[in-house]
C-alpha cells in the first residue's frame, strides 16, 4: 500500500517538526497556527503578541495571500526569533533576511546553523 501524507496532517499540532531555513522570497519569519500550538507543548517560554495580527502578508506560491494572525517570540540556541503566525499548514520557516541580520551562515558539512560560537543541528527531512 503506498504511503499517503496530506499536508495538514503533516504539520498539525501534535508534533512539533522544527525550524526549516526558508530560502524563498519572504522577508519575515513564518509559522502555521498548528506548529506553533505543538510547539507551546514543548516549550512554556514560547510568547505570542496578537496586537501584531495583520502585520505581515504572505503568499505561498500561486495561492491567495495569508495576513498573519499574531506574532510569536521563539528562542533557538543562536537567540530569540519573531515568527509570524499564520492560519497555513506550514512549518517555522526562518527567512533569509532573519538569517542575514542574525549574521548566522549554514554549514552544509555539519548540518549546523553557525553564528560565532553557536551551532544548532539541522535535521534533513
Amino acid at each position: 500500500m503506498p504511503c499517503r501524507l496530506s499536508i495538514p496532517d503533516q504539520y498539525a499540532r501534535s508534533v512539533y517538526q522544527g525550524i526549516l531555513p526558508n530560502t524563498g522570497v519572504a522577508n519575515v519569519s513564518t509559522i502555521g497556527r498548528e506548529q506553533y500550538l505543538a510547539l507551546t507543548r514543548e516549550d512554556l517560554i514560547v510568547t505570542i503578541d496578537i496586537s501584531t495580527a495583520g502585520k505581515a502578508s504572505i503568499k505561498f506560491g500561486k495561492g491567495s495571500v495569508t495576513a498573519s494572525i499574531s506574532t510569536a517570540q521563539v528562542s533557538i540556541e543562536i537567540r530569540k526569533i519573531n515568527f509570524e503566525v499564520l492560519k497555513a499548514p506550514t512549518l517555522f520557516l526562518l527567512c533569509l533576511a532573519d538569517i542575514d541580520r542574525l549574521n548566522v551562515y549554514f554549514n552544509n558539512t555539519t548540518d549546523e546553523l553557525v553564528q560565532g560560537e553557536h551551532r544548532t543541528l539541522v535535521i534533513r527531512k
